[in-house]
Formats: C-alpha cells, structure tokens, sequence
C-alpha cells in the first residue's frame, strides 16, 4: 500500500511537471511582442552608436547586430513609408518631404496607411498599437487633417506635427492638438511609452509599439543633462572625408570641391547629434526595464533602426543625407527577442522595405503579396548565416527649389538647386539631376553597388565595396560591355517591379 500512495504521488508529480511545462510552452507560442524605436537620421559609418552604449548592452548583446542594414532612399519621408509599409517609394508614389511629394498626403492616408504594418497586425491578430513620434514630414497639415488625423491601425496616437523637434513642438494626442514648450521630446516619448506599457492586460495581450525620436536630426539640440558630454569628440575624418573626385555625379563636383580647413562647425554638429542620441539611450533603458518588470521582455522582439544615415564632410559634402553612399544609406539595426541569437554580428543583407513583412511574418502574419519586401525572419532566428545572393534596391528623386537658396550664394536664381546656404559654403545639399537608381549586389565573396543618374550627363558610377568600401574609386569607366548591360538590366526590373515581382528579383 505504501508503494502504491509513494508511485501515485510521483505519477502526479510527474503529470503536474507535465501540465507546466506544457501550459508555458503553450505560452511562449502566443504571438509575440514589437518595440520597435527609429531614429531619425542617425549614421552607422560616423560612429552614431557611440553615443548608445546601453542599447548596444540591452539590445545588442541580447540580439543580433545587422551589418548590412540599409534604407531605399536617403530621406526621411520615403524611407519611412517603405518602413511601414514595406514597399518601395516608387509603388507608395512619395517621392520626397512635401505634400505634393505624398508625404503624409489624403492620398498616403487613404491608400497606404489602412495597408501599414499597424494595421494589419491590429486587424489580423488584435494587436494592441501604440505610435510616439515623429511620424511623417508633413503629417499635421491643415491641407491633410490636420493634426485631428488619426492613422488607422492605432490605439494609442502621440504624433508629432511635421518635421523633427526637441522642445516648442505640438503633439496629436489620439486626434487631440496639445502645444508643448519646455518639455524636451525625446524624454516625454518615454513617459508615454511607459504609461502605455503601464496598463496590466498586455502583460497577457500582443502590443506592438513603435517609438520614433527626433535624434539625431536638425536642429541638434541636446538634454541639458548632457550639453556637455564628448567635449574631445569632433568629425570623423575617415578616408572620404573631405575627398574631391571628378569620377562622381554633379552635386558631388559642385564648388567648393573641398572644405575649408575651419571646420569647427562640423565638429560641433558632431557632438550635438552624439549628445541628442544619449537621450535615446536613456529611452531605450527605461523600456527595457519596463518590460522586464512585466515579465514579457523574454516575448518582445526590440528593434532599433533609423530611417536613414548623415554625411558630415564625406566627399566635400558639408552636412546632409541624399547621396547614394553609404554614410546616407547604411543604417544601425539591433534585433533582440525570442528566438535570436545573443551578441551575433549578423552578415545577411536588408533593407527597409523589408522589416513590415519581417514583424508580420514573426507575428505569425503571411505578408500580403503587394509588400515588396521580403520576410528575413529565417535568417533572424538562425544562429549562422551565409550571405548567398542578394540585391539591395535604392532610388532617390532630386529636388530644386530658389527659395531655400541664400541671395549671397552664386546659386541664388536657378531653380535646379535647393539649400544652399552661406554656413555650408553655398554648397547645395540637393539637386533635380541628382536623380538616381541603385543596386546592390551581395555574393559570397563580393559587395558591388552600380548607381545610374537621370541626368543630361547619364552618369554612372560603381563601386567593389569589397576592396574600396569608402567609395573613393568609380570603376564603371574600366566595366565591359556586358557586365553594364547586366546590372542596367537589373536597375530596369527594380524600378518597375511591385509586390512579387520585386520578391523575385
């Protein structure tokens, strides 16, 4: 009798041990969590996660670091509608920061945000939804709604009303218009992040939560905690600073062709975006540490991304973004959550069309076919990864305006140029022929990226990244005939291809 009551109790032990384990796999299998933060104009190839050292330890060394993260276009609104909806900018139609532009227009909101990331995730799992930031350039417009606008997807609705802003800004609260002086942004983000958080049903509920600061963008301005911090830290003088070549498009050639040798404002922009970026950091933490004290840090996918890179200095460029190179195009991109591997340095090739299908697809969403993108969620969860053959797509539609030209610049009545002012040299940051498509090949052994200009000089320029990856030599003049036809070919396809056709590329 003693046997029997001794085997009953581990037999119910053992079904107990059994009932938990199942009911926690079961849990581990309900959909999971997205934070997912994007910065605003924040490089990777001039140090801009210098200024995140507890994002690289909370995120980073929790996750996977993408090398080879990419934006399809080198300004903010466009990149930012592939973003969210995972299609190239010539398939949304928004071409650049203004309303005529599709940025933020009737038409966006009418056609493309019902199809966003948001809201497919809230129709098609019940997502919870929270939006904090900037959002798009134009958004807030009195010829767009106004700031009453809500897009749909979203239960919670803090945006911010047109372009990057660190104090004196105006918010939409959920549709409600609330001007804010003193309060620098960046930091209120993260109370509204956490008073989301703070509500007890997503402990047990899917939410997904995206964060967008103004840092590292214009106009530079840092928490008054750390206006003082990198005092040593200055440009980085890397191997493309300040070179002058005539192997590249007009802009690029454009007097001055080098800088002068006081350079003391582009040290002092430097700082001030590393100095913004700490605030971030600050963000980031506060984040983190609410998620683990609800328990569901070990069930949230955390990305970090920016919607594109900066150039300070880079081919005699004073400060801007634009320009197909990789300071404008290359972006951080930390991915932590369940399933990842820690403290990997991840090789594989994406871009931001790619990271909308990516989320639904870990979501347990089949991307919808008019996305663009491709899904990298096996390449996500695998430990190792060989890079195989991948292309990386990017445009860009140049732009002139006389208005942004200042009357001392030599510049000042042509109408082809835009923002061309004294304090960058009168060096203009934009151009109509700096119009361009771009490919990038990735195999095994080799990087390659073939740009081709709509311009009156139909100039072309291609880099092996492999050998020369600060771009200083354009070896399209030493190409074969057949290998331009090729990526010309390939250029051609991309810039026509919409839903799978792109996939297929």
């Amino acid at each position: 009798m003693a046997h029997f009551v001794f085997f009953t109790k581990v037999l119910f032990f053992k079904l107990f041990l059994c009932f938990v384990f199942a009911k926690q796999a079961y849990s581990d299998r309900s959909p999971p969590n997205f934070v997912y933060i994007l910065t605003d104009d924040q490089d990777l190839m001039l140090n801009g996660l210098v200024a995140m050292r507890k994002t690289l330890n909370l995120v980073g060394d929790r996750g996977k670091f993408f090398v080879h993260a990419f934006v399809n276009t080198p300004i903010c609104c466009p990149s930012r509608s592939s973003i969210l909806t995972g299609k190239y900018p010539h398939n949304i139609g928004v071409f650049n920061n203004s309303l005529a532009g599709n940025c933020s227009s009737e038409y966006w909101q009418k056609h493309h945000e019902p199809h966003s990331m948001a809201a497919i995730l809230k129709h098609k799992a019940n997502y919870t939804t929270f939006y904090g930031g900037k959002y798009l350039n134009q958004y807030g417009s009195k010829y767009a709604g106004g700031t009453t606008h809500v897009p749909k997807g979203y239960d919670w609705w803090v945006g911010l009303k047109g372009n990057s802003k660190y104090y004196n800004y105006t918010l939409s609260i959920n549709g409600t218009n609330l001007p804010l002086k003193n309060l620098y942004l960046t930091d209120l983000l993260a109370n509204y992040s956490l008073a989301f958080l703070n509500q007890r049903f997503l402990e047990d509920s899917p939410f997904f939560m995206m964060v967008a600061p103004p840092a590292s963008h214009s106009p530079f301005i840092p928490p008054k905690r750390y206006i003082n911090r990198f005092p040593g830290v200055g440009v980085v003088k890397n191997p493309s600073f300040n070179y002058s070549s005539q192997n590249k498009h007009w802009i690029v050639r454009m007097p001055p062709k080098r800088l002068p040798s006081n350079i003391t404002i582009l040290n002092q922009i430097q700082r001030r975006r590393l100095q913004t970026l700490l605030a971030v950091d600050d963000l980031v933490e506060r984040i983190v540490l609410q998620l683990k004290k609800m328990k569901v840090f070990h069930k949230t996918y955390f990305i970090v991304n920016s919607d594109n890179g900066f150039h300070i200095g880079q081919f005699g460029q004073p400060w801007d973004k634009r320009q197909p190179y990789e300071a404008d195009t290359r972006v951080p991109l930390l991915i932590s959550g369940p399933g990842v591997g820690k403290k990997v340095l991840e090789s594989y090739p994406v871009s931001a069309v790619d990271m909308a299908p990516t989320i639904l697809d870990l979501a347990g969403i089949k991307p919808p076919h008019h996305m663009d993108g491709k899904s990298f969620k096996k390449q996500l969860l695998n430990k190792r990864n060989k890079i195989g053959f991948k292309y990386v797509f990017m445009e860009y539609w140049g732009e002139g305006n006389e208005r942004t030209i200042e009357k001392v610049c030599p510049w000042s009545y042509d109408e082809n140029v835009m923002e061309c002012s004294s304090n960058q040299w009168c060096k203009c940051q934009d151009s109509r022929n700096n119009t361009y498509t771009c490919i990038m090949e990735f195999r095994e052994e080799l990087r390659f990226k073939f740009c081709r200009f709509d311009d009156s000089e139909r100039f072309v320029e291609a880099y092996n990244l492999s050998l020369d990856p600060y771009e200083l030599k354009n070896v399209y003049p030493q190409m074969n005939t057949k290998l331009i036809r090729f990526y010309n070919n390939i250029l051609n396809k991309f810039r026509k291809c919409s839903g799978r056709s792109c996939k297929t590329l």
